[in-house]
């Protein structure tokens, strides 16, 4: 069986736009795309405030996606494909775009280089899931030039998956973020990337 790990943030973990917590598992997107392979297991490696390289001191934990992810690595070992979905945070906390592209590509390098620790087995391919864009809404954090950011960073984000030869998918070819919070989606959305996802993962999985 070939196992796929999903890395990413609330938007892995199933965050509802409306605070009401969780999207039912069978909503969420990593479960979607496990419900549409056959002979796959797909790990949900979600956590809520995760940032591709940057450290937030204030929050209840670590949130540095490039800290956790070489024990994620160890810790579902072997992997054929870990899917990374992650730089919406970044953009929302105003880190510089271009320190918040630096760290997609500093992920990648992570999972083509980590020593896995298990015999005989082939670095995991990678899969950039480029976050949807930003919407406006009530929050008065999500301004004009937030929203401009986060268009920003999807081109940017693209262009280096291009230049380092990752693979990407964006979100927002089939989703968008919910008008309520700016960012977050809908059950129909979560849905929709799980659903957009399954033959790109079947591509990279192969037979």
């Amino acid at each position: 069986m070939k196992t796929v790990l999903c890395f990413g943030d609330s938007l892995t973990w199933g965050s509802r736009p409306d605070g009401g917590a969780r999207h039912k598992f069978e909503d969420r997107w990593p479960n979607v795309l496990q419900a549409g392979l056959e002979g796959v297991n797909v790990i949900s490696d979600g956590l809520r405030g995760r940032t591709t390289a940057m450290d937030q001191h204030a929050s209840p934990g670590n949130m540095n996606g490039a800290a956790l992810l070489p024990s994620a690595l160890h810790t579902h070992a072997p992997l054929d494909l870990v899917i990374i979905s992650l730089g919406a945070n970044d953009v929302y906390w105003g880190f510089p775009l271009r320190r918040a592209v630096r760290g997609l590509e500093h992920l990648a390098e992570i999972v083509r280089g980590h020593p896995m620790r298990v015999p005989d087995i082939a670095q995991p391919k990678v899969l950039l899931v480029i976050p949807q864009v930003l919407v406006p809404c009530d929050d008065p954090h999500v301004t004009a030039e937030l929203l401009a950011a986060s268009r920003q960073f999807s081109a940017l984000a693209k262009a280096k998956a291009d230049d380092i030869g990752v693979p990407w998918f964006d979100a927002g070819s089939v989703a968008q973020s919910s008008p309520i919070d700016g960012i977050h989606l809908d059950a129909e959305n979560t849905r929709a990337i799980g659903q957009g996802l399954v033959p790109v993962v079947q591509e990279l999985l192969g037979p």
